[in-house]
C-alpha cells in the first residue's frame, strides 16, 4: 500500500497547486478554462497517441476486456436505476448528477497513477482501457439524460456526435489506428506527440485542482454520498471482480481496476449544464470524490 501512496502524492501535490494557483494566485479563472480545453483537445490525446501508437498489442485480449468493462458499469447502471425508483428516489435532474458521479471517471489522475506505478506499459494500458470505458459511458450518461431530463427518445444523431468529438477517445483511436495498420510514428511527428504529451498530467492535474469548488459545497449531501459509495467503494469492488470472472491478468487487470477506482470527471459539471441537470450538486460530487479519492485510492488499489 505505502508504493501507492508515494505514487499518489504527487498527484495531490499538482492538484493542491492548481487549487492554490486559482484561488491565491490572481490568475483569472478564464485562463484555467483556456489550460482545461487545451489539455483535453491536444495534451492528452497526444499523450494517448503517443503510448498507443508504436506499443506491441499482439494477443490483446479484447473480448474479456470489453465484457469486464460492461459488466461492471452495466451492474452499477442497473443498482443506481433500482435507487432511484424503489429506494431514495430523487428529483430527476438530481439523478443525472449522481448516475455521473457514479459511472465517471478521471482519466487524468488514472494515468497519472499508471505512469507513477507502472511507467509507460501503464499508461498505455490505462488508455486502452480508456477507450473501451469512454465509448460505453457516454452512450449511457447520453440516455440517461434523454430518459429523465429530454422529452425525446435517445437520438444516435447526439450519441454519435458526442463520441466523435470526445478527444479522449479520439485520441486512444488514433493511436490504435496508426498501430494495427503498421505505420506507427516516428521522426518529427513522434517529437511533436511526446513534447505535447508530456504537458498532459502535470497540466490535467493542476486544472483539476482548479477546477475544485470548496465554496459550493452546498448540494444534495445524500446524493453527493451515494454517488460517491458507487464510485470509490463499489465501482473498485466490482471491477476486482470482473477481471477474476473474465480472466484477464498483468497490467490490463490493474489498469482496469485504476480506471474504476479514480473519482469522476470534471467534464461531467460541463454535461450536467450542456443537458440540463443538477450542476450545484454535481460540482458537490466532484469535489468530494477528488478529496476522499486521497484516502480511497491507497486502501484499493494497495489490496489489489
Amino acid at each position: 500500500m505505502f508504493p501507492v501512496f508515494q505514487a499518489l502524492i504527487p498527484v495531490i501535490l499538482s492538484i493542491a497547486a492548481g487549487y492554490g494557483f486559482r484561488r491565491y494566485g490572481g490568475i483569472p479563472p478564464a485562463s484555467w478554462k483556456h489550460l482545461s480545453y487545451i489539455t483535453y483537445y491536444l495534451f492528452v490525446p497526444a499523450l494517448e497517441i503517443n503510448v498507443l501508437a508504436n506499443k506491441p498489442f499482439d494477443g490483446l485480449p479484447w473480448l474479456a476486456l470489453i465484457s469486464a468493462v460492461t459488466s461492471v458499469l452495466f451492474l452499477v447502471t442497473i443498482c443506481l436505476l433500482i435507487w432511484q425508483k424503489w429506494l431514495r428516489p430523487v428529483q430527476p435532474t438530481t439523478f443525472t448528477s449522481m448516475y455521473q458521479g457514479g459511472v465517471r471517471f478521471n482519466t487524468f489522475i488514472a494515468l497519472v497513477l499508471a505512469a507513477q506505478l507502472y511507467g509507460d506499459e501503464g499508461v498505455a494500458a490505462v488508455a486502452v482501457v480508456s477507450a473501451v470505458m469512454i465509448l460505453l459511458i457516454n452512450v449511457l450518461c447520453i440516455a440517461i439524460f434523454s430518459t429523465y431530463v429530454g422529452s425525446t427518445q435517445v437520438r444516435l444523431k447526439t450519441i454519435g456526435h458526442d463520441l466523435i468529438t470526445n478527444p479522449l477517445l479520439v485520441g486512444c483511436l488514433i493511436g490504435l489506428g496508426l498501430n494495427f495498420s503498421g505505420v506507427g510514428i516516428g521522426g518529427s511527428f513522434e517529437s511533436f506527440v511526446e513534447l505535447m504529451g508530456n504537458a498532459a498530467l502535470p497540466m490535467g492535474l493542476m486544472a483539476v485542482g482548479a477546477g475544485l469548488q470548496l465554496d459550493r459545497l452546498r448540494g444534495n449531501w445524500e446524493v453527493v454520498g451515494t454517488a460517491s459509495i458507487f464510485q470509490l467503494l463499489l465501482k473498485p469492488l466490482l471491477a476486482a471482480i470482473a477481471v477474476n470472472v473474465w480472466g484477464l491478468q498483468g497490467l490490463l487487470a490493474a489498469a482496469l481496476i485504476l480506471c474504476f477506482t479514480v473519482p469522476t470527471a470534471p467534464s461531467s459539471y460541463i454535461l450536467s449544464i450542456q443537458k440540463g441537470g443538477d450542476s450545484q450538486t454535481m460540482a458537490a460530487i466532484i469535489t468530494v470524490q477528488t478529496l476522499l479519492s486521497a484516502l480511497s485510492i491507497p486502501i484499493v488499489v494497495g489490496m489489489v
